[in-house]
């Protein structure tokens, strides 16, 4: 069972996944000429570090000029194909493999990265040779780029062509037209086995070919874009996933420019694909009481200001795809019927979203998120002691601080401190008593510096190493309410507020156009865990001895964000900046 739990990653987890043989026998596959030494070779140690940097080898300790396992690589390839598209999150029924347990490798597994030497057999000790390589990196690219992928290929053959599988000619040429891996001279040595330092580098570089360079300025996220827009003069917190779903779900109801401008601005680049990945990601949250993540939707409509009714498409979809259940209100039940199903999916954490001034709607999307966690480490009340807070303009406050020593993920990149926090994710719930991994994986993230930053994109990139740290932080609660047409519109949604919206799909007849959208968050973090709640509301009118320890401490302003390690997805995002 150890061994079972270890294997297991913070990754996407598949439903299943159809193993195919990866060749026409193992024998042919096995890899031959392989070194042993640790240190990289002069010509690969700067790309090294930049995928180190990039976090692509996350998590392993490479020998560099030895040969790479199946496993190793199939790691390095989920962290470099995640951190340029979004990978399918589904929850695990039946392994794909019968030798290995590894939810990232699940994950390729299922999208048709991987595949085994065998039936059911991934042989992840077995070392990768020079032409599964070449298969798999073809394999990513064309799943990065979809319909734009072109494939090239090289205008002169290996001398050793005659040794290159079938099965692999095509990808051997493509790579190597792509620059991405590299022949010997005249010959490609196919069955020679494929070193760590030649996997990094060339992950690094179909990374940077694919996010159009390494000096590619990266582009701003909806999250940091959205926290870019949140006041300086007090503490708040947002939930990018939920805005998202929400607007995501009137998406599914626009059309035309409407619908392309919505999208655009939540950073979604196909719409189906997305629906695709909420369900399951949907489905896959669990409702423990050990960890919870509860994701709620519905969609209303008024009968006193509208005889429109939802079309059959649209109601389909987002009781599909989003688990949205639908009411009617009029002006005197929407008070009170729809802050009850607010009250009751966080928990009474979000009592109410609307007062009877915002009555006058003809139909409402609403999303809801209620988020609680435990601290995979948790602190000791005793340990609880004030300490000095200094805001964003200088005062100095008295007020509780949590303190423990302990080794966490921390790292700076960019001169931010980041410190992970992780949330217990093992329930103890199986017939034998032992520990079962749920199977979503979530984090609260501290980040602190003095310097303006974007918090999503250094968490993309950061790279995190077990530190031993005396963490000290606040003990705090928050609670946050916006309306959300201003940031908006700034983020470039323009004709779905007006009478050029385009929200035919919507309805079974007419039009309509968002007149107002609302959040409300709540946060309270102590020295157990975590409780976090946020609404979204779119409102739509016709016309998230040891050695010594580092010493962290966030007594001064800090982001902290709570993000889905395993979908990717920023579940919360808030700074602490004046003591409370």
């Amino acid at each position: 069972m150890k061994k079972f739990l270890s294997g297991l990653m913070a990754a996407a987890m598949i439903a299943s996944a159809t193993p195919f043989a990866f060749a026409d026998g193992v024998k042919e596959r096995v890899a031959v000429g392989c070194g042993t030494l640790a240190a990289a070779s002069d010509w690969a140690r700067e790309e090294i570090n930049e995928a180190e940097e990039l976090g692509i080898t996350e998590g392993l300790k490479p020998v560099w000029t030895g040969g790479i396992t199946r496993s190793d690589f199939g790691e390095m390839a989920y962290n470099t194909l995640s951190r340029i598209k979004e990978i399918p999150f589904m929850k695990v029924s039946e392994n794909p493999f019968t030798d290995v347990i590894n939810a990232k490798i699940f994950a390729l597994a299922n999208i048709g990265i991987l595949k085994g030497v065998g039936d059911r057999i991934y042989e992840p000790d077995g070392i990768l040779t020079r032409e599964e390589a070449a298969e798999i990196l073809i394999r990513m690219a064309k799943y990065a780029e979809g319909e734009n992928y072109t494939p090239l290929k090289e205008d002169t053959k290996y001398a050793d062509d005659s040794e290159i599988s079938d099965w692999a000619r095509n990808s051997v040429y493509e790579i190597t037209a792509l620059d991405i891996m590299r022949g010997t001279g005249e010959n490609f040595e196919p069955k020679k086995c494929y070193t760590s330092e030649q996997s990094a580098v060339s992950l690094l570089r179909l990374y940077n070919k694919l996010k159009g360079g390494d000096k590619a300025e990266e582009t701003e996220t909806f999250a940091d874009k959205m926290n870019e827009q949140m006041p300086q003069d007090k503490n708040y917190m947002f939930s990018p996933f939920s805005i998202k779903m929400a607007l995501a779900m009137a998406a599914n109801g626009a059309d035309g420019d409407t619908q392309a401008e919505i999208l655009k601005a939540i950073d979604i680049d196909n719409l189906d694909k997305y629906n695709e990945n909420t369900k399951n990601t949907l489905k896959n949250y669990s409702k423990s009481d050990l960890l919870k993540l509860n994701v709620s939707n519905s969609i209303w409509l008024n009968t006193d200001n509208t005889n429109q009714k939802f079309s059959k498409k649209f109601e389909d979809k987002a009781a599909d795809v989003f688990g949205a259940e639908a009411g009617s209100v009029t002006n005197k039940t929407a008070v009170k019927k729809i802050n009850g199903w607010v009250n009751e999916k966080t928990s009474g954490k979000i009592p109410e979203i609307i007062t009877e001034k915002n009555t006058d709607f003809a139909a409402m999307l609403i999303n809801a998120v209620y988020f609680k966690g435990r601290w995979r480490n948790q602190f000791d009340p005793s340990e609880t002691k004030n300490d000095t807070f200094t805001d964003r303009n200088g005062k100095k406050s008295e007020i509780p601080f949590m303190n423990k020593t302990l080794w966490a993920k921390s790292g700076i990149k960019d001169g931010v401190r980041v410190v992970e926090l992780p949330y217990q994710n093992y329930d103890y719930k199986s017939d034998d008593g032992q520990a079962e991994k749920l199977g979503f994986d979530i984090s609260m993230y501290l980040m602190q510096s003095d310097e303006k930053f974007n918090a999503e994109t250094v968490l993309k990139s950061a790279k995190l190493n077990s530190e031993y740290i005396a963490l000290s932080m606040p003990k705090f609660k928050v609670e946050y309410s916006t309306g959300l047409n201003e940031m908006l519109k700034k983020l470039g949604i323009d004709k779905a507020f007006d009478e050029r919206a385009e929200f035919k799909n919507m309805f079974d007849s007419g039009n309509a156009a968002i007149t107002d959208t609302i959040h409300k968050t709540y946060i309270n973090v102590d020295e157990e865990g975590t409780e976090a709640a946020a609404v979204t509301a779119i409102s739509v009118g016709t016309t998230a001895l040891p050695p010594e320890p580092v010493s962290v401490k966030f007594d001064k302003p800090f982001t902290f964000v709570i993000r889905d390690n395993t979908s990717g997805d920023i579940l919360f995002m808030g700074e602490y900046v004046f003591a409370e």
